[in-house]
């Protein structure tokens, strides 16, 4: 699996990092890699935001909003490893994931494991073209590791 250069990560260059790789799998164990090595907070998304939608605590796209911004503040200031974004593609919120990564980033450097591509072409996707949720950006502002 190729390594991330640390020394990116630890320069203050774009304040979100997405690591890319079309299969979960292997962006699982990239996570337990970089949690291992680095012992960075992190926020399963999937997990945690789950949780609290089905307790009542978030409800809608703007709440769903606001629940990344209060994890991403709340952190200590040492880069924040984001795992499982796969709920935030959801169409009933109507969210851009991306857009979302970059707002909360103001706030502590995101690093970011992303189901997709990233082409020669500076494209980003989530998924593949077949997955119903399929999407693109091109020349995402963020500092891109495809694996």
């Amino acid at each position: 699996m190729p390594k991330i250069n640390t020394d990116i990560l630890k320069r203050n260059n774009k304040p979100l990092v997405l690591v890319v790789h079309p299969e979960i799998h292997i962006l699982d164990e990239k996570n337990k890699r970089l949690q291992t090595k680095f012992d960075w907070p992190v926020v399963s998304i999937g997990t945690d935001l789950s949780k609290d939608m089905l307790s009542g605590q978030v409800s809608g796209a703007v709440a769903v909003q606001a629940w990344l911004i209060d994890r991403v503040r709340g952190a200590p200031s040492s880069p924040i490893l984001l795992s499982d974004i796969d709920l935030l593609f959801e169409p009933s919120f109507k969210l851009d994931p991306l857009i979302l990564f970059q707002r909360a980033s103001r706030f502590n450097r995101l690093v970011v494991l992303w189901p997709g591509t990233y082409s020669k072409d500076k494209v980003l996707s989530y998924a593949v073209p077949q997955h119903k949720n399929y999407r693109t950006w091109r020349n995402p502002d963020a500092d891109i590791f495809p694996l």
